[in-house]
């Protein structure tokens, strides 16, 4: 059993937005996403997370927030060489905002 992450930093421009992805790097589970949002974003940043074709993180829709940085479990069955990504909206329409995602996946 080992443990990856997989790290998404962009800054997206006002009134951009961004799909970031990479590939799963072993056969596992994803077990949490950690979502960086900082000071001033005042919840005009959305971001939404996947793999695949799916999004788990929110279940539907959009998280905002402002000066946080929750980790939220989860329990995904995921696949290497699949597809993660989060998606990055900017609602600000006057400063760019720099958002992380960290994304921890289990298994072989």
């Amino acid at each position: 059993m080992r443990t990856e992450q997989i790290r998404f930093q962009q800054t997206v421009q006002p009134l951009q937005g961004i799909r970031d992805e990479d590939f799963v790097p072993l056969d596992g589970r994803i077990t949490s996403v950690c979502i960086h949002w900082p000071l001033n974003c005042n919840a005009l940043v959305d971001v939404a997370v996947g793999h695949g074709h799916k999004q788990f993180m929110p279940i539907g829709g959009f998280l905002a927030l402002n000066d946080a940085t929750p980790v939220f479990a989860c329990s995904e069955d995921c696949k290497r060489n699949e597809t993660v990504w989060a998606i990055i909206q900017n609602t600000d329409g006057f400063a760019a905002h720099t958002i992380s995602v960290i994304i921890t996946i289990e298994g072989d």
